[in-house]
């Protein structure tokens, strides 16, 4: 409609993770096709490293020429000009892509000016906006205060996020934030559409569910979760694990592998069974999202199931599990795991009669004791010595554990808003504090700095953009440090050359490396040395450290 109209030229769909950008490039691409059936607009995947247009994908030529296919009748190929490289992204008449292709428009870094221009007559829709850290989130509204001063028209999208973080984005036009206390904002219509004028409830589309949630702590007991795990699926129950840490999920695959009748029931991609993380390389991940997918989407077929893995299955995956058991996390996160949990409606036959309803198994420390994390950080819990972390702030974690305690049963979504604001609202949250005792007010004291601290360096790092470039010094673009759009992001994408074997059967040529798996000091050209590939397991040297990448993912080996 807007497009229409003619108050927007383009739309670009802004994920949190490359991941939920490729399951969303193929659900857009196919409503495209629907709203203009003869002669759509250009769709771009705007995933730098995995681009596509119109289902083609790009080859990389010499002297940054692009082959688009081996036809020479395509006429079409011109067109795809904006999916060519990824400061052309935001051209295309309709992108999907990470949320960083936009911040990068209001960031001091090369071509930022390029982005801005291009994204300045665009429907920015952002997705799952409540998943941006402290650091992003200003870089947003800085964008959208900006893009919504230069005519453009924004959207995003969340089902769990917080009144505060909803009051700054709705104030961001008028300056003024309008914050709401607990009792209100705990009774405000969900869903509903928020816009500069106010809440308006809206009707529910999808449909409801009740799900009984029960505390077990045994979060630092693998065993006892795989003996949880392995009695659903003797069952005949397709059971999701969620960890909140890639060495707790391994740990955990390695029990239940081991185990004589259960390890027929893991997941499997190209008959190797499998974790579903982040550590895996950019061939293999389509690979095991397909897998997922089809193992547990809304046509899966009959029989026990156990998939084990971290954050990567918490959105954008099409999953229905007949039992979900997962760790302890944020209330927010919880419920993004829990909407993986009955997704789809079956008959009475097609689940296990004991797993007719949903339940969630929340995995915690012994006696639900968060204390000792709030000085040494497990399983992704508590706050890291110099800031950061998994999930940092133990009193949203300690405020969802009681909220479990107290509501055995909920109702998705009516209660969505409840236990979103129950959890995270800043008067609940000084509640946990006062209730806790002193360490707790010094983490909640820690947090906050941390929070300034980011804000501030956001601050640094954003293009002023109502001054005018040129005529200000200090509007320079820093040289002495790399600018990012995520605060602290310095992952490597290695490359294979050639490339090597891996785990599912497919040519490994590329693979991420977490910054804090990289050796410190790396050289920014170092690539893989003495690359291996036996049996599906590829090892490799990297900044003097080894490596090994196998059906588990990227780990690295400690010699000696």
């Amino acid at each position: 409609h807007l497009f229409r109209a003619g108050k927007v030229d383009s739309l670009y769909f802004a994920l949190p993770t490359r991941v939920s950008a490729k399951q969303v490039y193929d659900r857009v691409r196919a409503a495209i096709a629907r709203v203009w059936p003869d002669d759509p607009p250009l769709t771009v995947r705007a995933l730098p490293g995995y681009a596509a247009a119109d289902g083609e994908e790009p080859k990389m030529l010499p002297e940054f020429k692009v082959q688009w296919n081996d036809d020479p009748n395509d006429d079409q190929a011109l067109r795809r000009w904006a999916a060519e490289a990824p400061k052309r992204f935001l051209a295309a008449p309709v992108a999907v892509g990470t949320i960083d292709q936009a911040l990068l428009g209001i960031l001091k870094v090369k071509h930022a000016h390029m982005r801005y221009a291009l994204l300045s007559r665009c429907l920015l829709v952002v997705d799952e906006v409540h998943a941006s850290d402290v650091y992003m989130t200003v870089l947003l509204e800085k964008l959208l205060k900006a893009h919504l001063g230069n005519g453009g028209h924004a959207l995003l999208l969340s089902a769990t996020l917080g009144s505060s973080a909803r009051s700054r984005y709705q104030g961001l036009e008028s300056g003024k934030v309008d914050t709401l206390s607990f009792e209100n904002a705990a009774i405000a219509p969900y869903p509903a559409l928020t816009e500069r004028r106010g809440l308006w409830p809206m009707a529910a589309t999808g449909r409801e569910k009740a799900v009984r949630w029960s505390l077990h702590d045994c979060m630092d007991d693998p065993a006892r979760i795989a003996q949880l795990a392995i009695e659903a699926a003797r069952a005949g129950a397709k059971v999701l694990i969620v960890r909140n840490t890639v060495p707790a999920a391994t740990e955990l695959f390695s029990i239940i592998e081991s185990h004589p009748e259960a390890g027929k029931w893991l997941f499997q991609v190209n008959g190797v069974s499998a974790l579903h993380h982040s550590r895996f390389s950019r061939q293999d991940r389509p690979l095991l999202d397909a897998a997922i997918e089809s193992e547990l989407g809304k046509e899966r077929p009959p029989g026990s199931r156990i998939i084990i893995g971290t954050q990567t299955l918490e959105q954008s995956l099409d999953i229905d599990a007949d039992l979900l058991i997962t760790d302890i996390c944020p209330m927010d996160v919880l419920l993004q795991r829990i909407g993986r949990l009955h997704r789809h409606k079956r008959d009475t036959n097609e689940r296990p009669a004991d797993y007719s309803s949903a339940r969630a198994l929340v995995l915690t420390p012994a006696n639900g004791d968060f204390s000792p994390m709030l000085s040494r950080p497990k399983n992704g819990l508590g706050r890291f010595s110099e800031g950061g972390g998994v999930y940092p702030d133990l009193r949203i974690i300690e405020a969802t554990h009681r909220l479990i305690q107290s509501h055995p049963e909920i109702e998705i979504p009516a209660d969505n808003r409840m236990l979103v604001e129950a959890a995270t609202h800043p008067d609940r949250l000084e509640e946990i504090e006062r209730s806790m005792g002193s360490e707790w007010t010094l983490h909640g004291q820690k947090l906050a700095g941390d929070v300034g601290a980011n804000r501030t360096v956001a601050h640094l790092h954003v293009l002023e953009t109502d001054r005018a470039f040129a005529s200000d010094p200090n509007m320079a673009f820093p040289a002495d440090h790399k600018v990012a759009s995520r605060l602290g992001v310095e992952d490597r994408l290695v490359e294979f050359e050639p490339p090597q074997s891996g785990p599912f059967g497919v040519p490994v040529r590329q693979l991420p490396i977490r910054a804090y798996m990289l050796p410190n000091g790396l050289d920014v050209d170092a690539q893989p040395e003495g690359a291996t590939a036996h049996d599906g397991v590829i090892e490799f040297m990297l900044g003097g450290r080894h490596y090994r990448y196998s059906r588990l993912g990227l780990e690295q080996i400690k010699d000696g």
